[in-house]
C-alpha cells in the first residue's frame, strides 16, 4: 500500500518532511521514518497521482506536486520553528526549490539528486522487467525498484503515453533547479550513488561547487537499491542529520 504518514507533535520545534521521486512512493523512506525521535513531527507525503493507476498519474502535473509540497511546508511552518526536508530523486528538486524560498527550512538530506542525467541501458532493462513482473527473488536491485514503484500495474502500453508530459515537466524542473544550486544557503547533505542507473556522476561535482552542500558517494548503490554497508552508513548519517 502506498499511503502518506503524518505525525504532528504538539509543542515540537522541529518537523521533517519526506518527498519521494517521480512514480515513487512514501515507502522509499520506510527505513528512515522509524529513526525520527518521537518528539519530532513527521510528514512522509504521497504526491498527487501516485499510489494509484497509470491513467491517474497521466492526469496529475508538476504544478500539482509543487503546490502540494508548498502547502505541506506552509502547514508545518505554522507550528514549528525548523523544517528539515528529506528528498529522493525528483523529491530533491522540489526540496531545493522550497529551501531557496522558505527560511524555515534549515536542513536538507538529499538522495540521488538528478540535476545531471545519464540514462544507462540497465535502467530500461530493469523498468521492463518490473513492468513484466520478471523479478528474480535474489535480484536485490530489481526488488528495490519494484518496492519504490508507486503506480499500479497496467498491461496496456497505450495508457503510458499520457506520461510523456510528466517527464517533460521533470526535465524542465531539472533545468530550473540546476540554476538554483548556488542559492542553497543551508546545511545540505547529498548522497549520490556510484552505480546509479539514471543520475550522472557529474551531478555530484556540480553540487559540491556550493560549500554548503556536502556530497557523499555511495559507491556500491543504485538509484533505488542501497548495498547493505552503504545503507548502514546512510542510516547512521540520517541519525546524525536529525540529532
Amino acid at each position: 500500500m502506498h499511503k502518506e504518514y503524518k505525525r504532528i507533535v504538539d509543542h515540537s520545534d522541529k518537523a521533517i518532511l519526506f518527498i519521494h521521486g517521480i512514480v515513487g512512493t512514501p515507502n522509499h523512506f520506510n527505513s528512515f521514518v522509524p529513526l525520527v525521535p518521537e518528539n519530532m513531527s513527521v510528514h512522509n507525503m504521497l504526491l498527487d497521482g501516485h499510489g494509484k493507476g497509470v491513467r491517474d498519474f497521466s492526469q496529475t502535473s508538476m504544478k500539482k506536486w509543487k503546490g502540494q509540497v508548498s502547502l505541506a511546508v506552509e502547514e508545518l511552518a505554522k507550528n514549528h520553528k525548523e523544517i528539515f526536508i528529506v528528498g529522493h530523486s525528483m523529491g530533491c528538486l522540489l526540496a531545493i526549490e522550497q529551501a531557496v524560498s522558505n527560511p524555515k527550512i534549515t536542513k536538507l538530506f538529499l538522495l540521488a539528486v538528478p540535476i545531471e542525467l545519464f540514462l544507462k541501458p540497465k535502467m530500461f532493462i530493469n523498468a521492463l522487467k518490473v513492468y513484466l513482473g520478471k523479478i528474480d527473488a535474489d535480484n536485490e536491485q530489481l526488488l528495490a525498484a519494484k518496492e519504490c514503484y508507486g503506480i499500479a500495474d497496467d498491461k496496456n502500453l497505450l495508457h503510458y503515453l499520457g506520461w510523456t508530459p510528466r517527464y517533460l515537466e521533470l526535465f524542465s524542473q531539472i533545468r530550473k533547479v540546476r540554476k538554483m544550486i548556488d542559492l542553497v544557503k543551508i546545511p545540505t547533505a547529498a548522497y549520490q550513488s556510484g552505480k546509479d542507473e539514471m543520475v550522472s556522476r557529474s551531478a555530484g561535482k556540480r553540487l559540491e561547487i556550493n560549500p554548503n552542500i556536502l556530497v557523499v558517494e555511495l559507491k556500491n548503490s543504485g538509484h533505488y537499491y542501497y548495498e547493505k554497508h552503504d545503507f548502514a552508513f546512510l542510516k547512521n548519517e540520517f541519525i546524525k542529520f536529525i540529532s
